[in-house]
């Protein structure tokens, strides 16, 4: 009899042992949903940011950039401009760059009709060169599809500074060269070929007082005031950007 009650006493130990790891273990295994909220849920929507795969990054890299274009908006000349571009990206969304733009400009259609009618010639201007200095921001950074059978890569990026304008003033005693301060707003749009390469399109816009005069030197109409003037121009070209691209993950 007594061993029978020592049996029961270690069996009832033991089933209430179990019983209690087994209650523990239920415990621990509970779903803490608070713990799943602060991990994966944050306070507002905006603390949220999408992250995009880049095969091709800018940041901590330099670029060369040459491209050739027409002048889109000068009421008395045409002809082409080139730019030379050069600058460096402090981030994926941030950079800087120095350019330098040659115009060779000559009269439209319009002016030369006019001075083969009126035997005379309009009061114009005609810009030189620019050079200016920019910072650049790029919110966009994309890719495409192309007839579903290569991946294309492009940004988008927005450049804003100031510059130098070299103009020339006509006169019938000879041109006159000035130079004045002005200001530019530009738009870019990259399109990703290798690590090096991209093909660059740009469209820029520069604002600058310039001194307007009369062509004819004794012209009895008096002076002309200054006149801020812009030029709009659309330019297709390279850039080659230095150092390698690193694949990863951007903000």
């Amino acid at each position: 009899m007594k061993h029978l009650l020592t049996i029961a006493t270690l069996m009832t130990l033991s089933l209430s042992a179990f019983a209690q790891n087994k209650d523990a273990k239920s415990d621990s295994d509970k779903l803490d949903l608070k713990k799943l909220e602060d991990k994966y849920w944050a306070a507002k929507d905006t603390d949220f940011s999408v992250v995009q795969n880049r095969l091709y990054t800018k940041a901590g890299r330099a670029y060369l950039n040459l491209d050739w274009g027409n002048i889109v908006n000068d009421a008395y000349s045409q002809g082409h401009i080139t730019n030379f571009e050069a600058g460096y990206y402090f981030s994926e969304r941030w950079g800087a760059s120095l350019n330098y733009e040659s115009f060779d400009l000559r009269n439209n259609d319009s002016t030369d009709a006019f001075i083969t009618q009126y035997a005379a010639t309009p009061d114009y201007n005609r810009t030189k060169n620019y050079t200016g200095a920019s910072l650049i921001w790029v919110p966009f950074y994309a890719k495409m599809s192309f007839m579903d059978s290569k991946i294309l890569y492009f940004d988008m990026q927005f450049a804003a500074g100031v510059g130098n304008r070299t103009y020339t003033i006509a006169r019938d005693t000879g041109d006159i060269d000035k130079t004045t301060l002005g200001y530019h707003f530009d738009f870019s749009q990259h399109l990703f070929f290798s690590n090096h390469w991209a093909l660059r399109l740009d469209l820029k816009n520069e604002w600058a007082s310039e001194e307007r005069q009369h062509f004819k030197t004794n012209s009895s109409l008096g002076a002309l005031s200054n006149n801020t003037l812009n030029d709009t121009s659309l330019l297709l070209g390279v850039t080659f950007f230095f150092g390698s691209s690193g694949n990863g993950a951007d903000k």
